[in-house]
């Protein structure tokens, strides 16, 4: 089965520029792709995954990048599904609209 990881990670509001920079560097080397939104990333696991083993490579991920960074404060969420999100724009328009 497939799985599709939302992670969301919020990084202490004192982590220094460079730290954010090496843990969106490790994040990406963990195969994990990050999105506009300022504090979401996606992955997808593909077949020979179970659902918890690929709850453990996520949070695994997050935490390598965070000690890789030098971030000890942070919060993060994970979901699991086996749908892909879905993810939209609505640019905006000289008319505001």
């Amino acid at each position: 089965m497939i799985f599709h990881a939302i992670v969301t990670v919020d990084l202490d509001g004192g982590v220094t520029s460079s730290a954010r920079n090496t843990f969106n560097e490790e994040m990406k080397k963990e195969k994990f792709y990050k999105h506009k939104l300022t504090t979401l990333w996606t992955a997808r696991y593909l077949d020979g995954w179970t659902k918890a083993n690929a709850l453990k490579d996520a949070r695994d991920s997050v935490d390598k990048a965070a000690q890789v960074a030098g971030i000890r404060k942070y919060e993060a969420l994970v979901s699991l599904s086996d749908e892909a999100p879905t993810e939209w724009w609505k640019p905006t328009t000289l008319l505001g609209g």
